[in-house]
């Protein structure tokens, strides 16, 4: 079993293969000798790998809980929390109940990679979860080497979608590339004839991967980028980007980037016909709403229901979870990092479920042969959108809906049907 640790630069040498379109690994490179998936042969102590978890399944966190991201990345554990409580109320897995530990990394790769070996080697935790490209990248050497499950690790990098070389990581948020798949093919339906873009790249791992993703999704079309900027200074950016003259903007940042350009769109008075923000900037609340008119209009690719919003009032699983968010102190039920976390612990929940069926039980080679072969439609999911996992491809999110900010209305309007990039 080849694994590798990836340096800034080897991230970024991956990500622009991976845009130059490598994909998803073939039965044979993901499968060992065997023709499993995953061998706990493989691993330093098999016994351990393959030992029956009883009592308690302890889930790992390490998360920047301090910081600018603390406020969103809590209310994901939140979220994840309130789903385990549900799961243990019911009588846990098999009688098997779930915990989550969790110790702050301050979004440092580094002291995420610390956190995450005490959690292996003193807390004894049985899955890992962690957010952030660099802080998978730090933890994955690790974590492999132990045989210890990362699972839907808040990333977004494809060489972690690699089953041969990071057979215990899987990532739960869709590898730029896929998501820019589904925004240029609505581009291309609002644009037939073609667009010029501006590109807003943030330079961290996750913002490359956008931002090469958008770069080879545009391939073949006669969509072309006019002018890219760094987000290192959203200002600056929005005085280089505005002066291109493009029809259509393209945010390929992180989190704390979407207030912060569309802001500095706003103070520009620049008004670009169409501006795009990844999925990950999908909290109207905090994101959208401080921007005020700067913000109308804005697309974004979804794949979580809104419960806020009137779309879903009548939806039963909107219902059962608001129900439960209120039955379990869930601080902030609406918004969208709550939901997030609620249904990455969903998916946790129906992995655990399901390696607690199979001929290797509820063990950590079993948790990982489960996830790996996955295939579920969370509740919260919105219709027509579903997990799907296999030897072949690692996809997971198999669509995504198109939304709208409205800025009177302080919503997300449906902007199109879903636009599935599973290739199925």
């Amino acid at each position: 079993m080849r694994r590798t640790h990836l340096t800034a630069l080897g991230v970024s040498a991956m990500l622009l293969l991976s845009a130059c379109g490598t994909g998803g690994s073939s039965d044979e490179e993901n499968t060992g000798a065997s023709g499993e998936i995953v061998s706990a042969a493989d691993c330093a102590d098999p016994k351990a790998a393959a030992e029956k978890i009883t009592g308690t399944l302890k889930v790992g966190w390490s998360a920047p809980l301090s910081g600018p991201l603390a406020a969103a990345v809590g209310a994901v554990i939140d979220g994840m929390r309130a789903r385990f409580a549900v799961a243990n109320e019911a009588g846990g897995v098999n009688g098997v109940k779930l915990e989550i530990i969790s110790k702050d990394d301050a979004f440092n790769p580094e002291k995420a990679k610390a956190n995450g070996l005490e959690l292996i080697q003193k807390d004894g935790v049985h899955v890992l979860e962690t957010f952030g490209a660099g802080q998978v990248n730090a933890m994955a050497d690790d974590q492999n080497e132990a045989c210890v499950p990362l699972l839907f690790g808040q990333a977004s990098v494809p060489q972690y979608k690699d089953a041969k070389n990071f057979p215990w990581t899987t990532e739960y948020l869709p590898e730029g590339g896929v998501e820019m798949k589904a925004v240029v093919e609505q581009l291309k339906k609002k644009y037939p004839d073609g667009v010029e873009v501006a590109l807003a790249a943030n330079q961290t791992e996750s913002g490359q991967s956008y931002a090469n993703g958008f770069k080879a999704a545009i391939k073949g079309t006669n969509i072309t980028i006019v002018k890219e900027a760094p987000l290192t200074d959203p200002n600056a950016a929005v005085t280089t980007l505005k002066e291109s003259g493009a029809k259509v903007l393209v945010d390929a940042g992180v989190t704390t980037d979407c207030l912060a350009l569309t802001q500095a769109v706003g103070r520009s008075g620049w008004k670009p016909e169409t501006f795009v923000q990844p999925a990950n900037c999908v909290d109207g609340a905090t994101l959208y709403a401080p921007a005020g008119d700067a913000a109308d209009g804005q697309q974004i690719m979804v794949w979580l229901k809104d419960p806020g919003n009137a779309l879903y009032k009548d939806d039963q699983a909107v219902k059962e979870y608001l129900s439960n968010a209120e039955k379990h102190g869930v601080k902030a039920p609406l918004n969208s990092y709550t939901v997030n976390g609620w249904a990455i612990g969903d998916l946790m929940v129906d992995a655990f479920t399901k390696a607690a069926a199979s001929s290797d039980g509820l063990s950590r080679i079993g948790i990982i042969k489960a996830a790996r072969t996955q295939s579920y439609a969370p509740p919260m999911f919105i219709d027509g959108v579903k997990w799907t996992m296999s030897v072949e491809n690692s996809l997971g999110i198999s669509g995504f809906k198109p939304f709208t900010w409205s800025a009177s209305k302080k919503t997300f309007e449906a902007g199109g049907d879903v636009i599935d990039i599973s290739g199925n």
